[in-house]
């Protein structure tokens, strides 16, 4: 029942009404379809951007952190190593020209200058010793020595250790690194005695006393790095004469080692 004061909505009035509602409905949502849209394209563009990024910068680290170590090019000081190539140039001479590489007992051989034992020199060394003994038979020659390719470098270990040997140098490598990959230390090793002895252009050798039973026992850092064709010796004994140890022990490690002794007193 209605009251006296109200009225009844005319047919044509709501009908009216309801479109308009309709139409307020619809416009609505295409509004917000649109607004919806936009959101979801910018959505879109800010992820494709940030991937850009994320890839970008993700992206430069690890491809740095994969790249492979740089390539170690031999300078003016370089000294020469067993495993390396050379080529050999005469400048007026070129059927001379040889490529050669260094053998294991650390010598080369050269028709215009023979058997030469290169390991140590450096290119200027070997450029002035092959002009040397060329001279005999060339006229005036012109050298130059070219290391084209490096051999690996090496350590050597022997003593009491598990593995007497050699091991290819590491960056940065440690005594106690080169020892484990030589299989560790025998119960017999004299830790406290450890030598290094380090190859001198001469063919002999500077020794240093090497404590490691700090090192294993007591953890301290080790501060000695390796060179190629050091030579890390682990006695059973406490070392006295360290011309024993090269003439007995190192000989055997180093192929083509002459016999020579120590050129220095061991460091204590």
């Amino acid at each position: 029942m209605i009251g006296a004061n109200e009225r009844t909505p005319q047919r044509g009035h709501g009908r009216s009404y309801g479109r308009q509602t309709t139409m307020e409905t619809n416009l609505g949502t295409g509004q917000m379809n649109r607004r919806l849209a936009r959101l979801f394209l910018l959505g879109l563009a800010a992820a494709a951007a940030g991937g850009c990024a994320h890839r970008h910068a993700g992206g430069t680290a690890p491809a740095a952190a994969l790249l492979p170590p740089p390539v170690r090019e031999p300078g003016p000081t370089y000294r020469i190593q067993m495993g390396d190539e050379l080529d050999v140039k005469f400048l007026y001479q070129p059927d001379m020209n040889e490529h050669v590489p260094v053998r294991p007992d650390g010598r080369i051989s050269l028709p215009a200058a023979g058997e030469i034992a290169v390991v140590g020199m450096t290119p200027s060394d070997l450029e002035r010793l092959v002009v040397e003994r060329s001279s005999a038979h060339l006229r005036d020659p012109e050298v130059s020595v070219i290391v084209t390719k490096l051999g690996e470098q090496r350590v050597y270990i022997g003593g009491e250790v598990a593995k007497p040997g050699y091991v290819v140098l590491a960056p940065d490598m440690t005594p106690l690194q080169a020892v484990l990959q030589s299989g560790g230390f025998k119960r017999t090793a004299k830790l406290e005695s450890v030598l290094l002895l380090t190859p001198g252009t001469d063919g002999t050798f500077s020794a240093a006393r090497v404590d490691m039973g700090q090192v294993v026992n007591r953890g301290v850092a080790e501060r000695v790095r390796l060179h190629p064709n050091d030579v890390v010796y682990v006695p059973p004994t406490w070392i006295a004469d360290m011309d024993n140890v090269v003439d007995e022990y190192v000989r055997g490690l180093i192929p083509g080692l002459p016999r020579v002794g120590l050129g220095s007193a061991v460091s204590q």
